[in-house]
């Protein structure tokens, strides 16, 4: 009886076009008035696709508009939230997006007699009566409409609407709480809020809530969808494995059973720190420290793609981390002067091909070397230098070999 009523209300929920400019959308769910002020601003609950989510509600970020309430958008997160769906059928995201209509924004419809009348055996505002309303949520737009243009505003939650609406697999719904008539200082105070309560959870707290669980497959699972378990990071095993990641199967650890074991695992931990350190606020982001990592080697494997996976000095633990060491350094100029956004995985590939590494020919490691290869501070000095007497040399037109230290060549 109550599926009837609904439906006879919301019509046919598909797009619904006008003129072929316009469509509308009417979602059934409940309006909670939380607090007894009247000016408190009401939120509507409701689940809605991903997908469909993304046609209508738009982003404000605060480096495009002085009204903005949302953080810059990052693709390393939005990439990490595809992940997190696509590494295991039985993941899921069950907290909730939050939007905001402003005033106006939206009509809602109490369906609270209906809904009465067709559960009068339980109570179906759970004790809430008074401040829970039962009802229609509806609303129209013009298709194509630029983001800070649309009728509702994502708050808090950005980047999952976006990595769940490219998951391929499903169309996935996703519980969303959107605040009504808000107005923009409401909007903001929630983002602040939201924003600046969220702690990362313990070590000795993990390891007490999966005490009695299988331990194993959890940090397995965990570690799978790019989640820090206790002391052990993610970003070690997404550079082993994922497609992404150039050293995919070609580090050496316990871990890899069946790829190369060319690459020494100390080499990448030992490049990760020297990132961590020129760029420490990718400390505590995982996955943008993920796809900063693997698309700077993914573009060095494709420059050196005869060098790149086989047992030669361009692959060895020093050589790996000097060059890692020159890239990162040119791009931090490059950063600091605006010309590279390193969350930006295409943005920091052309950086590096055009700017660091695209003027050094793979010569200069085939050549003999006057040294025998180490792994020290000394040798790894000394390919730096190489490297960037390189690019001198490009700039002042000289043979590329000229004023080298370690290809054993005549000028």
């Amino acid at each position: 009886m109550l599926i009837l009523i609904v439906v006879n209300m919301l019509g046919n929920n598909q797009n619904r076009r006008d003129y072929k400019t316009m469509e509308s959308r009417n979602y059934f769910g409940c309006r909670v008035i939380q607090r007894s002020d009247s000016d408190t601003t009401a939120f509507f609950v409701f689940y809605a696709r991903a997908k469909d989510i993304k046609e209508w509600a738009g982003v404000r970020r605060v480096q495009d508009f002085s009204e903005g309430t949302q953080r810059p958008f990052r693709e390393s997160r939005v990439k990490a939230i595809t992940r997190f769906i696509n590494s295991d059928s039985k993941n899921t995201i069950p907290n909730n997006v939050l939007l905001a209509f402003g005033p106006s924004g939206a009509r809602f419809t109490s369906l609270n007699k209906e809904v009465s009348d067709c559960l009068s055996e339980v109570d179906p505002y759970n004790n809430c009566d008074g401040q829970l309303t039962w009802g229609i949520l509806s609303f129209s737009f013009e298709q194509n409409l630029p983001e800070h243009l649309r009728p509702a505003f994502i708050v808090d939650g950005q980047h999952r609407i976006f990595g769940i609406s490219d998951f391929q697999g499903e169309d996935l719904p996703v519980l969303a709480v959107t605040l009504l008539d808000a107005s923009l200082e409401e909007q903001a105070f929630q983002f602040i809020v939201i924003n600046n309560k969220a702690v990362r959870v313990p070590t000795d707290n993990v390891k007490a809530i999966i005490a009695n669980l299988d331990e194993e497959s959890l940090q397995s699972r965990l570690l799978k969808a790019g989640v820090r378990y206790g002391d052990t990071s993610p970003v070690l095993r997404d550079i082993n494995d994922l497609l992404i990641s150039p050293f995919r199967g070609l580090l050496d650890w316990p871990y890899n059973k069946v790829g190369q074991k060319l690459v020494p695992l100390t080499a990448i931990e030992q490049a990760l720190r020297y990132i961590r350190s020129v760029f420490p606020f990718l400390d505590e982001d995982e996955d943008s420290m993920t796809e900063f990592f693997c698309s700077i080697w993914m573009s060095i494997s494709k420059n050196y793609s005869s060098l790149w996976g086989k047992e030669n000095k361009f692959m060895t633990k020093v050589n790996i981390n000097a060059l890692n060491e020159f890239v990162i350094d040119r791009l931090q100029k490059a950063w600091e002067f605006g010309l590279v956004d390193i969350f930006s995985s295409e943005s920091v590939e052309t950086q590096v091909v055009e700017k660091a590494i695209g003027q050094v020919p793979e010569e200069f490691w085939q050549a003999e070397w006057s040294i025998r290869i180490q792994d020290n501070a000394n040798v790894r000095k000394m390919i730096k230098e190489d490297l960037e007497q390189i690019i001198r040399n490009e700039r002042l037109r000289e043979v590329w070999h000229a004023k080298l230290q370690l290809p054993a060549m005549n000028d």
